[in-house]
């Protein structure tokens, strides 16, 4: 018997012993005043006190020597074995037990089911609650499960604490995964039962298992990659990063992708990282940028960094992100690839110039007269070294541009004239072909103020792309309009459509659309064009339409800030 049990049912003799004393004398006093009418009177003053004495009784046994009504636990097990409860507490725990979304439970010092709400017993698919009470964890779970529920209800009787604990258990092939809270309940400073609740968390575990197991794989892809990846806040303080980032802060150290150690002095690089993370700050965009970082040996290495900001729900940057990476084994291969190209043009050159010289001199007649079959021949070889040379020129070009070393010589001229000239130029092609050349201008004359050997370098390398990829027996268009302050030049032919993922790599270096059809092309033409017309402050225009007409062309200022006052004044 439980202490309670036994308490309890020493109070109700108690209880019982004293009433009957309390009733026997109330009957004897009664008993008395019948046959003595004078005494009646006070019999039942008598009666009256032996009965108020007895609800003292009962309140002082009640609330003082156990004290019921202050130990929440006794005075709800008194109410409901004497039914004498002013608040309905069964029918209050009935409706939280049978409409409550958590699964809970009541179990007595011997671990043995008391009560289990509704949910719990749908959960775990029993046929009623009768199948539950009275029953321990292991009697209703498999055996691991069980003996863990018990080892930790155990340890709550023992620490008279609760206690959090995850249980899995498994339904054929699924897994359901719980999570536990085990309460002790304490009557009179001893516990004499347990309740738990508990909540299904199968989702939000394989949540958390695969954010864990993402963020793993992220870390391990961050940490082992050649670059610095690390988070700093406003002021600068280091938040997190990747070890590489991490040993950078710390030491100064980074190595680059020859495995060189480079030692840094981060005091000399604080400023200028701080300056660069104002700038983020204030305009709240990302910077990108290569520079030459200088090592505690004087040594300089190049560095791409990129920085972008992080900003809080409100808008505002709080920290920024930094990547920085060695390149200078990529700077190396790009110099040599260019000296190489710049070598290899310029020897090419001079040769292919004076071939070119020497066969229009033959050609003039003036070394002597030739058959028109020599003459043919003679022609033939002229146009290849003419082609030799300008691939030549545009190796060159391109070079030059890349390496900042072209300077525009702008001057006014008629565009409408120069973009007949090429057109006149480029003529013989279009006959080859059987391709047809249309120019539309918006009006007859237009005077720039541009490059005019590059931009017709341009012009011609549009007209020979259009020419090229026509269809035979078609119409090659260009057009001019003036739209707002820009000057657009259009050139348009029927061709086959271009798709989007194609298009956007056509004006990349050494990237040709010329294979699919059969063409010779060294990919730099479109490249080199949009090189010239970016110099001219402009854009290059590409677009290309399922119904097989494809439009390439430019859009530059023709009031160009590179323009002084005075040169303005000749086409304002």
């Amino acid at each position: 018997m439980t202490s309670f049990k036994k308490k309890f049912f020493d109070l109700k003799i108690k209880v019982l012993l004293i009433h009957y004393i309390f009733f026997g004398l109330v009957i004897v006093f009664l008993g008395c005043s019948f046959f003595d009418y004078t005494s009646t009177k006070a019999a039942i003053c008598s009666a009256i006190l032996f009965l108020t004495l007895e609800q003292i009784f009962d309140n002082f046994l009640f609330n003082k020597k156990l004290s019921v009504n202050d130990d929440e636990f006794l005075h709800y097990k008194y109410c409901t074995s004497e039914n004498i409860c002013d608040c309905q507490i069964n029918d209050l725990l009935n409706i939280v037990f049978s409409n409550s979304p958590d699964l809970i439970t009541f179990q007595d010092v011997k671990l043995r089911y008391t009560m289990c709400s509704k949910k719990f017993i749908e959960t775990f698919s029993f046929c009623s609650v009768q199948d539950v009470i009275g029953k321990t964890p292991d009697e209703l779970f498999f055996h691991e499960q069980g003996n863990l529920i018990k080892s930790y209800n155990k340890l709550v009787i023992k620490k008279r604490q609760a206690e959090t604990y995850v249980v899995r258990f498994w339904e054929g092939s699924s897994e359901a995964i719980f999570e536990l809270v085990s309460a002790p309940i304490i009557s009179n400073d001893e516990v004499v039962g347990i309740l738990t609740l508990s909540r299904d968390i199968t989702e939000t575990q394989n949540m958390r298992e695969s954010l864990e197991l993402f963020n793993s794989k992220l870390c391990a892809l961050i940490n082992n990659s050649p670059m610095l990846a690390f988070i700093v806040e406003t002021d600068g303080k280091f938040l997190l990063g990747n070890d590489r980032a991490k040993e950078f802060f710390l030491t100064g150290k980074d190595s680059t992708l020859n495995s060189e150690k480079i030692q840094f002095c981060c005091e000399d690089l604080f400023s200028e990282f701080m300056a660069e993370n104002s700038t983020i700050i204030n305009e709240g965009k990302c910077i990108q940028l290569e520079k030459r970082i200088s090592a505690k040996n004087g040594e300089k290495y190049w560095y791409q960094i990129h920085k972008t900001p992080i900003r809080n729900k409100d808008g505002k940057v709080y920290a920024i992100a930094t990547f920085a990476r060695n390149i200078d084994a990529e700077k190396q291969i790009a110099e040599q690839r260019e000296t190489y190209i710049a070598t290899l043009s310029h020897d090419l050159k001079t040769p292919t110039i004076a071939q070119i010289r020497a066969l229009e001199l033959l050609l003039s007649g003036q070394l002597g007269p030739f058959n028109d079959e020599q003459k043919e021949m003679l022609k033939l070889t002229l146009d290849s070294c003419n082609y030799m040379y300008d691939m030549v020129y545009t190796l060159l070009s391109t070079y030059k541009f890349e390496n900042g070393d072209i300077t525009l010589n702008c001057s006014s001229f008629d565009l409408c004239k120069m973009i007949s000239e090429s057109m006149y130029e480029i003529s013989n092609i279009a006959e080859e072909n059987s391709i047809k050349l249309l120019f539309d201008p918006q009006m007859d004359s237009f005077l720039v103020y541009a490059d005019r050997i590059e931009l017709k370098r341009v012009i011609i390398n549009l007209l020979s792309n259009a020419i090229n990829y026509a269809y035979s027996s078609t119409v090659v268009k260009v057009t001019l309009k003036k739209i707002g302050k820009n000057i657009e030049v259009k050139v348009q032919n029927s061709s086959a459509y271009i798709e989007p993922a194609v298009m956007s790599k056509l004006f990349r270096k050494y990237v040709t659309h010329s294979e699919k059809f059969n063409k010779v092309g060294i990919g730099l033409g479109l490249y080199l064009s949009k090189k010239i017309i970016e110099a001219h402050n402009g854009k290059i225009i590409a677009e290309s339409f399922k119904s097989q007409n494809n439009i390439f062309g430019f859009s530059i200022p023709y009031d160009n800030k590179i323009l002084h006052s005075d040169q303005r004044a000749e086409f304002l």
